[in-house]
């Protein structure tokens, strides 16, 4: 079941959170990748998918359902930041 995307007129909060967080967001992400360096790219991909896992069952412990939907959306999101950084990779390269 693919999540269903949110548009900022239905979700200001939400987008209003990130937007503000944003560069907290960032420094976290480069400082989580900088502890990943040193693994092969398969061990990596291990590393992130277990971090995520607990994250998920801290949120929803008691509900499979639950942790299942939020694994579909988070996976829905990187799809999103992929899409928007191949997008703007090839913006750049086309100027």
């Amino acid at each position: 079941m693919k999540p269903m995307r949110a548009t900022e007129a239905e979700q200001p909060e939400i987008y209003a959170t990130v937007r503000r967080e944003l560069p907290a967001i960032h420094r976290a992400a480069q400082k989580m990748a900088k502890h990943l360096r040193g693994l092969s790219d398969v061990s990596q991909k291990q590393a992130i998918t277990e971090l995520t896992a607990a994250w998920i069952m801290a949120i929803y412990p008691d509900s499979l359902d639950l942790a299942i939907s939020l694994s579909d959306a988070m996976r829905d999101q990187t799809d999103i930041d992929l899409q928007q950084a191949f997008e703007t990779r090839r913006r750049k390269l086309s100027n």
